[in-house]
């Protein structure tokens, strides 16, 4: 008896090691649309928007001067933020000088969300109007899956939650 107990159990040790090993050779969806490096939500975008090899060179270049304008912007807003800790805790310090980063940050951000807006109609200079017509409906599918995952007050819902909780259970990594 407890020699086919044993087996029983190597057995499902066994078939859910298989099990397991299969489900994370499953591609990943739902990464980011053009985040750093090109994972598979890059690809996932490149063959649904069936990109030339000249647009893809053309968005990789846009990407990379892109990466470097942002890589700027936050360097230089973290020095500030840091200049505006130190002036807090400063009992003493200037109120001119703090108002003066305070509107230096609320500047810089509102370049940066000029200049986001601005690269995403050049970006879209690169994509026909299919492509276009295409990258629209994703954006929409993904604003829609966030917003099934969020429940009240922008917190994550009971559904969220469980979609969230199968993804881990399943070895998936989005």
């Amino acid at each position: 008896m407890r020699r086919k107990t044993l087996l029983v159990l190597l057995l499902v040790i066994f078939a859910g090691s298989l099990l397991a090993a299969s489900l994370n050779a499953q591609p990943m969806f739902g990464r980011r649309m053009m985040g750093h490096g090109r994972g598979a939500g890059y690809q996932l975008l490149k063959d649904a928007l069936q990109l030339t090899p000249e647009q893809e060179k053309k968005l990789e270049e846009f990407r990379q001067a892109r990466l470097e304008e942002a890589k700027a912007h936050r360097e230089k807003m973290t020095k500030l933020r840091q200049e505006f800790r130190k002036l807090m805790e400063d009992p003493k310090a200037d109120e001119k000088k703090v108002n003066s980063l305070i509107d230096e940050m609320a500047k810089m951000r509102a370049e940066r969300m000029k200049a986001m807006f601005k690269n995403r109609k050049a970006w879209e200079k690169i994509l026909t109007p299919e492509q276009l017509k295409k990258l629209e409906e994703y954006r929409k599918d993904f604003q829609l899956r966030r917003e099934l995952m969020r429940g009240r007050g922008g917190r994550m819902g009971v559904r969220g939650a469980m979609l969230m909780r199968h993804r881990r259970l399943m070895g998936w990594n989005w």
